[in-house]
């Protein structure tokens, strides 16, 4: 059976994770971070060869300023492990927009994209500041004054690091059922799977199960299957 080359997961629960067991939301913030790590690493093991994670979308500026700050904070902590990419040969890359965030994570952004932009491991997209719909609007202005043709190929190509093929799977945990805005054009044809564990209980076990699942799942892009 077929590994999936590319996941996306909308990695949900972790303040309620917090407040469940009376913490601050920072604390569900940093256990989801370890999970996130395992997930990744697991995934190089399994041969899956990208993997989109859910970071922070637009709308969450709506949070407050501590936890906006802490989760910057996460984010610029994982950038910091330049050696364990290099090690593991983790090419990492980042969708959404740069305006708005912090110089220094700008700055670090910049720095582990071009480090490790020819490593041939697992491809991590991290979505920071990301849009689904403000990223379909961007690629539509950049194809318009290109003066190509529009076609939904064209188009594509405008899109956050299109290089990486669109999402075979995508697991949102949390028990919500919904995609909030992640990966829509490129999602139109992926399988969707929703946990209800929260993000910060995620496990490998529930990971290696669901993607077991999908293997057993017949996609046929609007075809028929033949008996």
């Amino acid at each position: 059976m077929s590994i999936p080359t590319h996941i996306g997961i909308i990695m949900d629960g972790n303040g309620r994770w917090a407040k469940a067991k009376g913490l601050i939301r920072m604390y569900g913030h940093k256990k989801g971070l370890e999970v996130a790590e395992e997930i990744i690493d697991f995934s190089q093991t399994l041969g899956i060869k990208y993997l989109s994670l859910y970071v922070f979308s637009t709308e969450n500026w709506k949070r407050p300023k501590a936890e906006v700050d802490s989760l910057f904070s996460l984010a610029d902590k994982y950038l910091s492990r330049l050696e364990k990419f290099c090690k593991n040969r983790v090419r990492i890359v980042v969708s959404g927009e740069r305006k708005g965030l912090p110089e220094k994570l700008v700055s670090k952004i910049k720095k582990i994209e071009q480090a490790t932009k020819n490593f041939d491991g697992i491809c991590v997209n991290l979505c920071i500041n990301y849009g689904g719909q403000n990223e379909i609007v961007k690629a539509a202005n950049a194809l318009a004054k290109s003066n190509s043709e529009i076609t939904v190929e064209s188009l594509s190509e405008f899109l956050y690091n299109s290089f990486i093929p669109k999402p075979d799977l995508i697991i949102r945990t949390g028990g919500q059922k919904r995609l909030s805005n992640f990966l829509l054009y490129q999602s139109a044809y992926s399988e969707l799977y929703f946990s209800d564990t929260l993000w910060p209980d995620f496990s490998l076990k529930e990971y290696d199960n669901i993607i077991k699942e999908y293997q057993l799942r017949i996609r046929t892009y609007g075809g028929i299957v033949n008996d």
